[in-house]
């Protein structure tokens, strides 16, 4: 496998930006890579999201990631948007035109990944458990399969926790914008998703310990009434931290391989 560090300039953020990624490389009998049979096919990918306290790096350097994409056959983007919440900030800089528009298109024209909707997932814990729903919540044409593990999917519900995960700065994301509604609201996009249309799967988990646990609770039931069997929750012991992340990220790519098609 293949890991890179890509730093270039970004139209949208106005400033130098990183991502990270990681290409799989099968390996023969020999151990050597056959370099001229890779990406016959264009790649399948995860769009794997960072948390409200981390970055680029986060994902490869606290989990067993490359372990995962290796034997499932996907390649990893890991873009980095500050504490944004995913969301064009109200005082900073436009992150959701970023991640939706800017980051498909650039890292597309950089490597041979798949543009196809059954071949891309989103994945995201915690802040990006919340970027990921929202995303292929409001963008289902892009994704077969969405993963939100320990995700925020209460805005309200974590405006009441900020001092608990030291978000001082909510106002600077979300002012003058409408929490309660859609696309910030993760309900409230339920409410008008056509589930006919756009079939995804779905896959969240939280842990039994986590300040989050009520509302991904609440949350999985809604999501339950709206996918049915194409939907999975998992509740386990365990709190808001990389324990429990890791243990759920390989069981999240066990299932990707299981839903495909």
């Amino acid at each position: 496998m293949a890991f890179m560090t890509l730093h270039y300039f970004s139209n949208t953020l106005n400033k130098m930006t990183e991502v990270n990624v990681i290409v799989p490389e099968k390996r023969e009998s020999d151990g050597t890579v056959a370099y001229e049979k890779l990406h016959a096919q264009p790649l399948k990918t995860v769009w794997l999201l960072h948390g409200l306290s981390g970055d680029a790096t986060d994902w490869y350097r606290m989990t067993g990631l490359e372990r995962y994409a290796t034997a499932s056959g996907y390649a990893v983007i890991m873009p980095d948007v500050d504490r944004s919440f995913y969301n064009n900030m109200a005082h900073g800089r436009r992150y959701w035109d970023f991640i939706t528009q800017e980051l498909p298109q650039r890292l597309r024209a950089l490597l041979p990944l798949s543009t196809a909707r059954e071949d891309n997932v989103v994945m995201g814990n915690s802040m990006g458990g919340y970027g990921a729903l929202k995303w292929g919540l409001n963008q289902p044409q892009h994704f077969s399969r969405i993963v939100a593990l320990s995700a925020v999917v209460d805005l309200a519900d974590f405006y009441d926790k900020r001092d608990i995960f030291a978000m001082p700065d909510f106002d600077l994301v979300f002012e003058g914008q409408d929490i309660h509604a859609k696309p910030l609201s993760l309900s409230a996009t339920l409410t008008q998703f056509d589930v006919a249309q756009w079939p995804l799967a779905l896959y969240t988990a939280c842990g039994e310990q986590d300040p989050l646990y009520a509302p991904n609770l609440a949350f999985s039931q809604q999501l339950r009434a709206t996918f049915g069997d194409r939907y999975t929750w998992t509740s386990l012991p365990g709190d808001h931290d990389w324990d429990f992340w890791d243990q759920q990220l390989a069981t999240a790519f066990t299932w990707l391989t299981t839903t495909e098609g």
